[in-house]
């Protein structure tokens, strides 16, 4: 069975595979490092939290050496809900896993 990403509404987004994050199709997004999580350029992106990646405003953003990408993994089956929704109160940060550019905030 997977380690499934869920977002804060509750809904499978993406799975751990080792310590790397995957979509449900398999592409490889970013990495856990500690509480972490980074793309594979190394720019922070947020927290793990409850099998979530979210903003957390006690996180410790930096900037970490850039990692080299693994290779796809094959796709895995969304999961239906598998959790009971609670608001933490952090926004859902898994979108950012996709995006490209410099977080400002790593860089403080």
């Amino acid at each position: 069975m997977a380690m499934y990403v869920y977002s804060t509404d509750g809904e499978p987004v993406g799975f751990v595979f080792e310590t790397n994050i995957y979509d449900l199709d398999g592409t490889p997004l970013g990495r856990i490092v500690g509480c972490r999580v980074h793309r594979f350029d190394g720019t922070y992106v947020g927290e793990w939290f409850r099998d979530m990646v979210v903003r957390r405003p006690q996180g410790r953003p930096r900037i970490i050496p850039p990692a080299s990408v693994p290779p796809r993994r094959p796709p895995i089956a969304a999961s239906y809900r598998l959790r009971a929704v609670v608001d933490y109160g952090y926004p859902d940060a898994f979108p950012l896993l996709r995006e490209t550019g410099f977080f400002r905030e790593a860089a403080e």
